[in-house]
């Protein structure tokens, strides 16, 4: 592991603590060279809580079955489906079916380069084998030697404070809004951000957001927009929308920014795409507001809006 990695980590002697959270967890995936290392936290990470949700789960999947031969489907599959695009099983399986005739070929070569680099590395020790530890070490070098892609210098053009700053700027001119920070913000924790947001053509207040970006201890693992309160009419009463998105980014240091990789970048795109779904609502009933839609629709806004602002430059517009 290079330097910087190591240099964030908590030491105690001889050794480095980690933990299973994304900042330390795909790092060590992607760059650690022994094997032993990202087996342990591949395994770590993927049986967490084993042995109380195991039970859960196999619960959950015998009440889905009686509820869905309750409401008179076949089986639970069929009863999320029929409201949906797909409409059924069968044609989830066709598209899948043809999905994997398609992608088989790619899937195949890309295997043999991932097996060529863990024989060239490993040797006589080589199994033949990319097991799920292996998988993004070897994609990593792949990515690296055939394509001379280097995502630690990539990280360099993408400081946190910088992101972010452009992300704000770009979805207010884009959108024709205005962001301000909350004076004294009520927030959950001390690195909690709160905005206020305001229609710029006639300075309307719309609602607020919060930005939870860093991991600590009990959050949220992963990366989501929480609709914490409903733009709807209240005894003919407006009330205003609020969202947080909540992430999981390396925190910055005093001496170091806070650097993002590329799909963390866009992650931040599209899951700010939700809050301003969730905030430029003007329904009147709460059951239809902000992100309180059909499940085929639910991700195209952020998926737009995150996919169409990746490809910008991340500099003020005006630039």
């Amino acid at each position: 592991m290079n330097d910087d990695f190591l240099d964030e980590l908590e030491k105690s002697e001889e050794k480095f603590k980690v933990t299973l959270k994304y900042p330390h967890l795909f790092p060590i995936l992607e760059k650690c060279s022994n094997a032993e290392t990202r087996k342990t936290m591949n395994v770590a990470a993927d049986t967490q809580c084993l042995e109380a949700n195991v039970p859960i789960l196999e619960e959950v999947v015998v009440l889905r079955q009686e509820e869905a031969k309750i409401l008179g489907f076949e089986n639970h599959a069929a009863y999320v489906l029929a409201v949906k695009m797909a409409k059924n099983a069968e044609n989830v399986l066709s598209f899948l079916k043809s999905l994997n005739e398609k992608l088989s070929p790619v899937f195949e070569a890309d295997l043999k380069s991932l097996l060529e680099l863990k024989k060239e590395e490993t040797g006589d020790a080589f199994d033949g084998v990319i097991n799920a530890w292996d998988f993004r070490y070897y994609h990593t070098k792949l990515v690296e030697t055939k394509f001379q892609v280097d995502e630690d210098k990539i990280k360099e053009y993408f400081p946190i404070e910088h992101v972010t700053e452009a992300m704000l700027s770009i979805y207010q001119s884009v959108l024709g809004l205005t962001f301000k920070l909350t004076e004294n913000p009520h927030v959950w924790h001390e690195s909690v951000i709160q905005y206020d947001v305001y229609d710029t053509t006639d300075s309307s207040f719309i609602g607020h957001f919060y930005l939870d970006l860093h991991p600590r201890d009990g959050k949220y693992g992963h990366a989501a927009e929480f609709g914490l309160s409903k733009g709807c009419l209240i005894g003919g009463v407006r009330q205003y929308p609020v969202a947080a998105m909540v992430a999981n980014f390396t925190k910055p240091l005093p001496d170091k920014p806070a650097l993002l990789k590329h799909d963390e970048v866009v992650t931040y795109f599209h899951e700010f795409g939700h809050v301003m779904h969730e905030l430029m609502t003007t329904c009147n009933f709460s059951l239809f507001s902000g992100t309180n839609v059909e499940g085929d629709f639910v991700e195209t806004p952020s998926q737009m809006l995150g996919k169409y602002f990746s490809f910008l430059s991340l500099t003020p517009l005006e630039n």
